[in-house]
């Protein structure tokens, strides 16, 4: 495999690519391919349009075309593959790991349960037997991102007999870091790290030098909790064993990096208020489907805040400017209110906050939203004092501002505690969820200040 490359020009190699395609010259785009990396490759074909994409993966050969195939982004992926015909996907499956394999078959079932069946009955039946177990797995738990691919021997073997088990599976798997140690019944009892292995004597047996101090992941473990074990532990592959403590299949470090890619996406996504629409999504439809219930949820929001700006439509008509001052205590609410429930949402994502922890969170984030308020308060006052020559109005803004800041910080930090509370996502709270609360609800503080203190004659 040609190793990546990070100072490569993709825009120029696209336009080459493009011009000998349209030449007909396949010998020169196979040369240019053949110095690329598979996911170099993969991010020229995902910028490519349809009909070049389908011509780059009739020249690449199977091997790498799997490979290819593996490293692309789902929607471009999935457009491949519609156009791709059953057998040429039976092909490049047999050439891949069995989970990238087993999320080809998934991708294909996206459009055409029919064809990913007719691909599966087209392919080895090694290779089906694995993508076969590997789809009764929750695609984000550990079984799920596994690879049944692994070298495993006996503990009742000797050094020389794992080697040619390790020589004897070289083709097979890729990037071995270490020797799984099983019992009769296929139970994970050990490992052997290959430089250990490598340097005993040929006569020595397992049991002697395998280390039992193995840190085994559950099939049915969440996939984020996963990447937690990897992070805390530096592990760079980890056996995933059955209920019965069965070892059958690993995860490696690339598999987790998808994972926290994933997850990172994901969340981001739904901070944003876009759900999970995917940056390479070519149809616009789905695109405007991903966003358009989420906008809709502000829109109606936003008509709550006009109707609360009318019904104190003579508190505005008493004083102009304190309409002036409106985008600010918008502005200032929803800002406060993202930071807080961004950084719950990625702690709670990442274990390093506790559910546990809310009193002592919103303790914190109380404080911290008295400060910044207070700060934010008196450079308020000063700007009014100083444009408008008006202390009273000065002193309701800032106390307005000080009191919104308070409450969008309060409520920006308890709602991800209190959906993960009732097992929903946390990362939904944020995005249009929390900024409309905070418009209603700051706009609603604003007016009632300024309303009391026409009442009680506080401003002219």
């Amino acid at each position: 495999m040609t190793p990546p490359s990070t100072d490569i020009n993709q825009q120029e190699i696209l336009s080459n690519l493009s011009y000998l395609l349209r030449e007909d010259k396949v010998d020169f785009v196979r040369n240019i391919l053949a110095d690329l990396h598979a996911a170099d490759i993969a991010d020229l074909v995902e910028q490519m349009p349809p009909e070049e994409r389908d011509q780059i993966f009739s020249i690449l050969d199977p091997e790498i075309a799997g490979e290819v195939l593996a490293e692309m982004e789902d929607p471009p992926r999935e457009d491949v593959l519609e156009e791709m015909d059953s057998s040429k996907i039976a092909e490049l499956v047999n050439e891949m790991d069995s989970d990238d394999a087993t999320d080809v078959i998934d991708a294909v079932r996206e459009f055409s349960a029919d064809k990913a069946r007719e691909v599966l009955g087209q392919v080895e039946d090694e290779v089906s037997e694995d993508i076969h177990e590997l789809m009764h797995y929750a695609e984000d738990t550990a079984g799920g991102i596994m690879a049944k691919e692994y070298v495993a021997v006996n503990v009742n073997w000797f050094v020389e007999e794992a080697i040619k088990e390790v020589r004897d599976k070289s083709d097979e798997v890729e990037e071995l870091y270490q020797v799984y140690v099983v019992d009769d019944f296929g139970r994970l009892v050990g490992f052997v790290p290959l430089r250990d292995l490598f340097l005993a004597r040929p006569h020595m047996p397992i049991k002697q030098i395998m280390n039992t101090d193995v840190y085994a992941i559950d099939s049915d473990m969440d996939q984020e909790k996963v990447a937690r074990i990897f992070e805390k532990y530096n592990l760079v592959s980890a056996p995933v064993v059955n209920k019965s403590g069965q070892l059958i299949g690993r995860i490696t470090i690339d598999d987790i990096l998808d994972v926290i890619n994933e997850e990172t996406d994901e969340d981001l996504a739904r901070i944003a208020g876009i759900g999970e629409e995917e940056i390479l999504e070519d149809s616009v439809l789905r695109i405007v489907q991903a966003r358009l219930p989420w906008l809709l949820i502000s829109f109606f929001g936003e008509i709550g805040s006009a109707m609360i700006m009318q019904s104190f439509d003579a508190t505005l008509d008493q004083i102009l400017a304190s309409a002036f001052f409106i985008p600010l205590i918008m502005a200032m609410g929803g800002s406060i209110g993202q930071q807080a429930s961004i950084i719950i949402v990625r702690g709670l994502g990442t274990g390093e906050i506790d559910p546990k922890d809310l009193g002592r969170r919103l303790s914190r984030e109380s404080k911290a939203a008295l400060l910044n308020g207070l700060v934010i308060g008196a450079l308020v006052f000063a700007i009014v004092a100083f444009w408008l020559n008006d202390l009273a109005f000065g002193l309701v803004l800032s106390t307005s501002l000080i009191i919104v800041v308070m409450n969008a910080s309060l409520f920006g930090s308890m709602i991800p505690f209190g959906l993960r509370k009732i097992n929903v996502d946390p990362a939904i709270a944020s995005g249009p969820f929390v900024a409309t609360f905070n418009d209603v609800v700051g706009l609603l503080l604003y007016f009632s200040l300024l309303s009391v203190a026409f009442k009680y004659q506080l401003l002219a």
